[in-house]
């Protein structure tokens, strides 16, 4: 096997918690399209402004995983 094989097959053996934040800071310095802080704090007033002025609605936790139900159907 080859270290990034290894590599791999470490990280998967680690619980769920610690591959996710290994994922996360990957991608946090990797990623092209990240947005900086202002980028970011634009973003959430926009949306903030958005469920204010009632241009958009608001939905439950269940609702949004439900609409995401048929993404894990086979």
């Amino acid at each position: 096997m080859n270290s990034r094989a290894n590599l791999l097959a470490a990280v998967m053996q680690l619980p769920d918690a610690d591959r996710f934040e290994i994922a996360m800071s990957i991608l946090d310095r990797t990623s092209p399209a990240a947005m900086d802080e202002d980028e970011i704090l634009a973003e959430a007033i926009r949306r903030q402004d958005g469920l204010q002025s009632g241009a958009v609605d608001t939905i439950s936790y269940e609702e949004l995983v439900r609409g995401q139900d048929h993404l894990y159907q086979t």
